[in-house]
């Protein structure tokens, strides 16, 4: 409940919010600079989740 709240009180901001992160997504994704993101996110996690999600 509190968390509706906040996000009440501050709806603008969190459209803005995401209207920012749509818009660098789409960039992102334009450039090519997902692949970027996704091979850091991969480096990242441990290699259990990584052979669990592309195994299935």
């Amino acid at each position: 409940m509190r968390v509706r709240n906040w996000v009440l009180a501050r709806i603008e901001r969190v459209q803005h919010g995401f209207a920012l992160l749509l818009g660098a997504l789409g960039v992102a994704i334009l450039t090519g600079g997902d692949k970027w993101m996704e091979s850091q996110i991969l480096l990242w996690l441990p290699d259990a989740w990584v052979n669990l999600t592309v195994g299935i």
